[in-house]
Order: structure tokens, then C-alpha cells, then sequence
């Protein structure tokens, strides 16, 4: 296990968290992709489980990616040994929010991918409904897995955020330099 802190202030580690989350989405992805027709409500439940649980991680490892960029430009401070997670966001796992705070240049389609993740964070991959009515609203048509581009357009986000945040591909991490 990792120093405390230094898990909370190197964005490497945020960013293994976010590979780790994303290659685990895409094993939870596979039975998705098998078209196998649906003969019996477990597989029902199976294919349902295995969408949610692929967008649980997705959308973690979107946000580990985005805070890892987040502690690399603005390391946060901890009060009583506790990360203050409003250094992040205002709400709880909002995507959209981290990366307008990180000022990144999103096309329409990412920022419908975070805002499609964050819903399935924040709730959609954990319970069937969410504890507002307004969020079910803003929540209507939005909870899909589009295979496979929202997996390229992660790695893609996560590779760029990784990149500015002070990793190369040739010589690591430039921390251990």
C-alpha cells in the first residue's frame, strides 16, 4: 500500500487507478459486444449488470484521469489528514464540472460522454432511480454505453490528461527524472 499522501499529491498514482478502472470496464464490456440474443432474465440481468458496472468504471477512470490533472496543476491541501474532495468539484463525481475547472477544450461529443458518465456515477450504474426527480429528467435517454467509441474517447482524454500532466511516452513519469 502507498504513502497516504503521496497517493493523494503524485498524479501517477491517480492515473494507474484510472488505466486499472478502464481495462476492468472493458472486460465487463465483452459480454455486451457477444450479440448473444437474450434467452432468460438472468441473462437479462447479466447484460444490464455488465452495462452498468462497465460505465461505473469508465466513468471512474475518467475521473481518476481528470483529478490526477487536477492534483498536477492544483495540489490540494489536506485538512486533519483528509482531502477536502470540494477541491475537486461542488458535487460529488460531476465530470463536466472537473474538466471546466481544469479548462480543457472538449468537443460536443466528449462533453456529452462526461455528462453521460457522470450520471452513471453519481447513480445510474448503482441504483434504479436517483433521489431527485429533476436528475431522472436530466438523466432521460443519456444512460447508454456506446461501443466502441466512449472507450476511445476515454483513453484518448486519459492519455492527453496523463501527457500534460507530466508523463512522456518515451522517458515516464518526468517526477522520477
Amino acid at each position: 500500500m502507498i504513502d497516504f499522501e503521496e497517493g493523494i499529491f503524485n498524479p501517477e498514482n491517480w492515473f494507474k487507478q484510472s488505466w486499472e478502472m478502464f481495462e476492468a470496464s472493458k472486460i465487463l464490456c465483452k459480454p455486451l459486444t457477444a450479440r448473444h440474443p437474450i434467452q432468460s432474465e438472468q441473462d437479462n440481468y447479466r447484460r444490464v449488470g455488465s452495462m452498468k458496472g462497465a460505465m461505473l468504471l469508465l466513468g471512474l477512470s475518467a475521473e481518476n484521469a481528470l483529478k490526477g490533472a487536477f492534483v498536477y496543476k492544483s495540489p490540494p491541501d489536506l485538512v486533519k489528514a483528509r482531502l477536502n474532495p470540494k477541491h475537486f468539484h461542488e458535487v460529488a463525481h460531476d465530470l463536466t464540472d472537473l474538466a471546466k475547472r481544469l479548462e480543457l477544450n472538449l468537443s460536443k461529443i466528449q462533453v456529452s460522454l462526461l455528462e453521460r458518465l457522470t450520471i452513471s456515477v453519481q447513480w445510474a450504474s448503482k441504483y434504479q432511480t436517483p433521489l431527485k426527480k429533476s436528475e431522472h429528467e436530466r438523466a432521460t435517454g443519456k444512460i447508454k454505453l456506446k461501443y466502441p467509441s466512449d472507450y476511445k474517447l476515454v483513453e484518448e482524454l486519459i492519455r492527453d490528461l496523463q501527457k500534460a500532466s507530466g508523463f512522456d511516452e518515451v522517458n515516464g513519469w518526468s517526477h522520477k527524472n
